[in-house]
């Protein structure tokens, strides 16, 4: 049986750039993105030995903002991929409110797509204008009523914090008005980011200037304890350090992320993880479309990961999980016991109380989810 892989497929165009975004997007180049679509089927074209010897399991747009372009190139995509494969178990789209209409929904339903990641990030209008997103709240919700028009039943929204103007009471009022939209739209996922202000963001820039302000981090901590156990409460269940889930209804692409599977990313700025190498492809948009037309590497940066590495980045990956690592599977893989390789390491960290181990595996304690980088630093020097 032919081994499993997913696909991400990179759409770098967005009608405008939210303030603390510091992924690869671009904006005021809508002329590019015919040639871009079609260098990134050429590239497609150019895997078709690797997609030919797997089973293509998930498909994942993401971006940038897919939805903000044209449904025609996503049907272009769609039928190169299906030129390899055409029983793919999960594919999923990112969109944003106020960038489809019922007629894209239309085509991505067309396309087997049968799952919508919304970017919502807050309920709250002025926090939404603060941060540089261009929908509404309203915007978000017209958007689901098409979703469930057109029976979309595995829906995921994303949601950021903490973020200016948003105390813990509004907190608490975003969340419970969420969770009484679950049934109502089929919505299965649930996706919490904590903020990261990144430099050289305008967000960074808007908050170190006093322009705005966030709350502060007991105010913070109280808003995740309320977070999670309403989501709990509301058959959300925690599978990953920032992701609920209904059961059955995990991101089956991400779980591949954080299983170390292997993936290929398709299009400017996507990174691939494949027989033991991680590589990216580059963001220059110009110079990604040039060099897939003229045959020449689009890969800008590529590291050959020797046993050790691979073991370290498979705990890194699955302590994401709260299942945590499976040792059977570790030793399955590596042909070693985990403990022969990393005791000082899981000794230290279960002395701190940050991760515990029992006969079948070893995961983060509720301390050990909350200061995660300290654990992956144990593993990573």
């Amino acid at each position: 049986m032919n081994k499993e892989i997913g696909i991400y497929i990179h759409i770098p165009f967005c009608k405008s750039r939210c303030y603390y975004c510091d992924f690869f997007s671009s904006v005021n180049k809508e002329e590019l993105i015919e040639a871009y679509i079609d260098a990134l089927c050429k590239e497609l074209i150019q895997n078709a030995e690797i997609f030919s010897e797997y089973n293509i399991k998930t498909i994942y747009f993401g971006g940038g903002t897919p939805s903000y372009i044209d449904s025609k190139y996503i049907a272009k995509i769609m039928d190169i991929i299906n030129l390899f494969s055409n029983n793919i178990s999960e594919i999923t789209i990112e969109i944003n409110p106020g960038t489809v209409d019922i007629e894209k929904l239309k085509c991505y339903k067309k396309l087997n797509i049968n799952r919508l990641s919304i970017g919502l990030q807050t309920i709250y209008d002025d926090t939404l204008k603060s941060i540089g997103r261009v929908h509404t709240y309203n915007d978000f919700l017209a958007t689901l009523d098409l979703a469930k028009k057109l029976e979309f039943n595995n829906i995921s929204i994303d949601l950021i914090y903490p973020l200016p103007n948003i105390n813990y009471s509004k907190f608490v009022k975003q969340i419970d008005e969420i969770t009484k939209l679950k049934d109502k739209y089929d919505i299965k996922h649930i996706s919490v980011y904590n903020l990261e202000l990144h430099e050289n963001t305008k967000l960074d820039f808007l908050i170190k200037e006093g322009f705005l302000t966030l709350c502060d981090e007991d105010e913070e901590y109280k808003m995740k304890e309320y977070m999670e156990e309403k989501l709990t409460e509301s058959n959300f269940l925690k599978y990953e350090i920032s992701n609920f889930a209904i059961s059955g209804f995990e991101s089956q692409h991400n779980l591949n992320y954080w299983r170390q599977g292997e993936y290929i990313g398709i299009g400017a700025g996507a990174s691939s993880f494949f027989a033991g190498s991680r590589y990216t492809n580059t963001n220059d948009i110009e110079k990604y479309i040039y060099n897939i037309n003229n045959n020449i590497s689009t890969i800008c940066d590529k590291q050959d990961l020797d046993k050790l590495d691979l073991m370290k980045e498979f705990v890194i990956l699955s302590l994401r999980l709260v299942k945590g690592m499976d040792k059977d599977k570790f030793l399955k893989k590596f042909n070693v016991n985990i403990n022969k390789i990393f005791k000082n390491e899981i000794e230290k960290l279960k002395k701190d109380k940050l991760i515990i181990e029992d006969s079948n595996s070893i995961f983060l304690t509720k301390r050990g989810m909350e200061v995660a980088n300290i654990v992956w630093q144990e593993f990573v020097q």
